[in-house]
């Protein structure tokens, strides 16, 4: 990796704006793709690039690039120009002048065998009702090298992400994984094609179901998706635009009381662990929901400043987000919340999300990879061709059960790194898919 002039770049920017924030990240991924039954692409790349966030007075620049583009002086010309005639963002209020001390690079990390581990999955699929199973492997080793005018913070970050598809006939499952420097030593294979090979395990019956309301209970693929994509509502940005349906909700029942959620940015055992936020700000898990009740929106400085608070330590400087949720488990095991179902479905992925209105939360999204109806407390057929059209406050209210077991879950875009159990929604819309 071609090595960036951060010092450079700092000297640079800080003849031309008030306060800049400089992020570096370099990433070593391998990844190893199999696919019925066999491995079939290993790669291994290298990537470095920076992003730049400059302000002068209200007025505020952002620019990106990577190793392939390192005329620095360009791209802070550019920044130059770009402070010079963009109009005042008047809810911007600085980044945070407080003095932190950073430094934790993890040097000793040992990479896993991702060819063991993917042979390992392959015949654990088999073992267990598989035809054929396919799948990717990432293992990451990302340095992050945040400087601002008062920090200048380094952390490393070791992770691996599994994703796992298993076919038998015309019925195929999913099972997804994030692992972080507390826990990628501990993969296990074996355990983890329990929920790929769940629904090759029923006869595919294309059931007619009418819509309407019906009691769902959601892997945690299906509640992590959901709250993946709807995270952005606990953002101040959001409250202050208008897109949440959390606007002047604080210190208000959100949800039911069995649903706790958290962000753990602190968490090393996932790959969303990150101890510093995008303006040199420590970082520290938070509670977001606590017994249905809501008990902070996330903030930068500049929003936590034009709120009256502090920082929650979520910069994006203009855009605070989550870095790791967590719903936590609660006191149900996922075969009690089965057999306590007399009549409805079981959901293990959900693609597609998409937000019709912002505001008040309504969504839909595509259920597969595994859709159950359940009579008496029992999963009977597969089933497809159904959607979720709901809101998320009715789905976080009518949360009923919370199971102990939580999972590491991340896919793709569709699923943020994230802690999730299985969960009891009751009265969700369900629409028919086509």
């Amino acid at each position: 990796m071609i090595p960036m002039d951060i010092l450079y770049i700092s000297k640079r920017l800080a003849e031309i704006c008030d306060e800049y924030s400089i992020i570096e990240l370099r990433d070593d991924t391998e990844e190893l793709r199999f696919s019925n039954n066999t491995m079939d692409i290993f790669n291994r790349w290298f990537d470095s690039g920076i992003k730049i966030f400059a302000s002068r007075g209200k007025k505020i620049a952002e620019a990106s690039f990577n190793s392939v583009n390192l005329n620095y002086d360009y791209i802070i010309d550019r920044i130059k120009r770009m402070l010079s005639i963009s109009p005042d963002y008047i809810s911007y209020n600085g980044i945070n002048p407080e003095k932190n001390d950073y430094n934790m690079e993890i040097t000793n990390f040992e990479r896993r065998d991702i060819y063991d581990i993917s042979q390992q999955l392959i015949d654990a699929s088999l073992k267990n009702g598989a035809e054929r199973s396919a799948g990717v492997i990432y293992q990451s080793y990302e340095t992050v090298h945040v400087k601002t005018p008062y920090n200048d913070e380094k952390f490393s970050r070791p992770g691996m992400e599994i994703v796992l598809r298993s076919f038998k006939g015309n019925l195929s499952g999913q099972e997804n994984y994030h692992f972080g420097p507390g826990s990628i030593k501990n993969i296990d294979p074996y355990s983890m094609v329990n929920a790929a090979v769940l629904p090759l395990q029923s006869q595919y019956d294309n059931l007619d179901i009418p819509e309407g309301k019906y009691d769902v209970i959601m892997s945690p693929n299906v509640i992590g998706n959901l709250l993946s994509y709807s995270s952005g509502f606990f953002s101040f940005f959001n409250i202050e635009s208008g897109s949440s349906p959390f606007k002047n909700m604080l210190d208000k029942n959100v949800a039911s009381g069995y649903v706790n959620l958290s962000d753990e940015p602190a968490n090393i055992n996932g790959i969303g662990f990150n101890p510093v936020d995008d303006e040199g700000t420590l970082t520290k898990n938070l509670e977001i929901i606590k017994n249905g009740t809501l008990k902070t929106y996330l903030h930068s400085y500049s929003t936590a400043m034009e709120a009256g608070t502090k920082t929650t330590g979520n910069a994006g400087i203009i855009y605070p987000h989550a870095w790791q949720l967590h719903m936590h488990g609660g006191n149900n095991k996922f075969d009690d919340i089965i057999n306590s179902v007399d009549h409805g479905i079981f959901i293990n992925n959900a693609w597609y999300t998409r937000f019709q209105d912002e505001e008040n939360g309504i969504f839909s999204t595509v259920p597969r990879d595994g859709v159950f109806l359940i009579n008496n407390g029992k999963i009977s057929k597969a089933m497809g061709g159904i959607r979720i059209s709901d809101s998320i406050p009715n789905i976080l209210k009518n949360i009923k059960k919370v199971s102990s077991e939580e999972k590491y879950v991340k896919w793709w875009d569709e699923i943020s790194p994230s802690i999730m159990p299985y969960v009891l929604a009751e009265d969700v819309n369900i629409t028919k898919g086509f």
